[in-house]
C-alpha cells in the first residue's frame, strides 16, 4: 500500500456479541463506503478468544491480537486501595494502548493515520478523502469533532481523527492520556497547536443539535438519536453511537439500541446509492 493511503487504526474489546456486532458494522461500513486506496487496522485488546475468531477470518483486515491486559501501570496499587472511578481512566488507557500498538505496526512511512472507534460508522463514499483533504496549508490534523468539554478551543476526539502521521513521528505525540486534563488522544491537538499547526473539526449534532433540521425528513439520519457529522455541503458522512450504550455489558442506555443500531445500517444505510 502506498504511503499516501490512509491507515484506519479500529481499536476492539470484545466481551460480548453486542460489541461484536458493533465492530461488525464499522467494518462493513468502512468497506461500503471507502472507495480509495487504504489499509484498515483493528487492534483487539484481550478479548475472549471465541469473540476474536471470525474477526481473523476477515479478508483485507489486518488483525493485531494483544493477549496482554492493558491495565496502567498504577492499576495494582489502585485495586489494592479500592479507589473509586479508577477502572473508568483504565478504559482510557487500554483505547491509547491499542492506538500505540498501530503506530508501531504500521508503515512508517505512512503520511496519514486515521483513528476510529469501533462503535464508529462512514456513511457517505469519499469521506477518508474529504478529510485527507483538510490536512493542508499547516492543518496537523481534522476530525469529525470537537470535543469542548475540557478546553473552551476544543480538542479533537479520538473517535475519529485523521493525523499527519509524518507530523507525528517529529513531534514525538503519543495517544496516552494525562488524566484528569487530558484523555486519549487529546494531547495530539494541544501539541500540535503548540507547534504552530491547525486542526480542523466537522459540524456535529453532538455541539450544534441545531443542525439535525438541515437533514432531509426522508433521510435515515435524520430522526437517528447519535452523533452525526457533516462535510462542507451539510451532508452526513460519519456516524458515532456513543453513549447510547455500554459496550462491556450490551446495557442499553438512551439513544438506540445495539440491534437498532446495526438494523439501521444494513437495512437503511448500506442499501442507498
Amino acid at each position: 500500500m502506498p504511503p499516501d493511503a490512509p491507515r484506519l487504526a479500529v481499536v476492539s474489546n470484545l466481551r460480548n456479541d453486542a460489541a461484536a456486532s458493533i465492530l461488525k458494522v464499522c467494518l462493513e461500513g468502512i468497506t461500503r463506503f471507502t472507495p480509495e486506496p487504504h489499509e484498515v487496522w483493528v487492534i483487539d485488546n484481550n478479548s475472549p478468544l471465541s469473540q476474536v475468531e471470525w474477526l481473523k477470518e476477515q479478508s483485507g483486515i489486518n488483525v493485531a491480537l494483544n493477549r496482554t491486559e492493558p491495565l496502567p501501570p498504577e492499576s495494582q496499587e489502585a485495586i489494592k486501595a479500592d479507589v473509586p472511578g479508577s477502572q473508568l481512566q483504565w478504559g482510557s488507557y487500554a483505547n491509547a494502548i491499542g492506538l500505540e500498538l498501530a503506530v508501531r505496526l504500521i508503515d512508517p512511512e505512512t503520511r496519514y493515520l486515521m483513528t476510529m472507534h469501533m462503535d464508529t460508522l462512514p456513511c457517505r463514499s469519499g469521506w477518508l478523502s474529504y478529510l485527507k483533504g483538510k490536512l493542508v496549508d499547516g492543518t496537523g490534523a481534522a476530525g469529525v469533532r470537537f470535543d469542548r468539554t475540557r478546553t473552551p478551543e476544543g480538542i479533537l476526539h479520538v473517535l475519529g481523527y485523521m493525523v499527519d502521521f509524518r507530523l507525528f513521528a517529529r513531534l514525538k505525540l503519543d495517544f496516552f492520556p494525562r488524566l484528569p486534563e487530558f484523555d486519549v488522544g487529546d494531547l495530539v491537538t494541544t501539541r500540535l497547536r503548540e507547534a504552530g499547526f491547525k486542526v480542523f473539526a466537522c459540524p456535529n449534532t453532538l455541539w450544534e443539535p441545531h443542525l439535525v433540521e438541515s437533514i432531509s425528513p426522508g433521510s435515515p439520519f435524520r430522526d437517528l438519536p447519535v452523533d452525526r457529522s457533516f462535510d462542507d455541503e451539510g451532508n452526513v458522512f460519519f456516524l458515532h453511537l456513543g453513549r447510547g450504550v455500554r459496550k462491556s455489558t450490551g446495557e442499553h442506555r438512551t439513544g438506540i439500541t445495539v440491534d437498532e443500531w446495526v438494523r439501521v445500517a444494513r437495512e437503511k444505510i448500506f442499501t442507498q446509492d
